[in-house]
């Protein structure tokens, strides 16, 4: 997930209309009541997610050294296979899944 923008300018587009139009389109606006603007606030929830995001997009998808680890004990036919805890964490995880309340 991004939270770029590119392209952003400062300035108008060229096809916005001119102030004379936007009162005419606002009568509240044109009978001299004050003018609001556009503004954008970021929580601080979004702002610790892109610190999140960012911290995470350094840490590498694969681990390499337990990898090896792996594959070392696969060769060397010393690795072990627990079904309890293999059942164990799909168990947990499909806590974590979305029920369907129909269900």
């Amino acid at each position: 997930m991004s939270g770029k923008i590119s392209g952003v300018t400062n300035s108008p587009p060229a096809s916005a209309p001119s102030a004379a139009t936007r009162a005419a389109a606002t009568p509240s606006q044109a009978s001299g009541a004050t003018s609001t603007t556009d503004s954008v606030q970021i929580t601080d929830t979004a702002s610790h997610l892109v610190t999140a995001e960012q911290a995470l997009s350094e840490v590498p998808v694969i681990n390499q050294g337990r990898v090896a680890e792996i594959s070392d004990a696969l060769v060397a036919g010393t690795y072990e296979i627990s079904p309890d805890r293999i059942a164990n964490q799909l168990l947990q995880f499909e806590r974590l899944l979305p029920h369907d309340p129909a269900e």
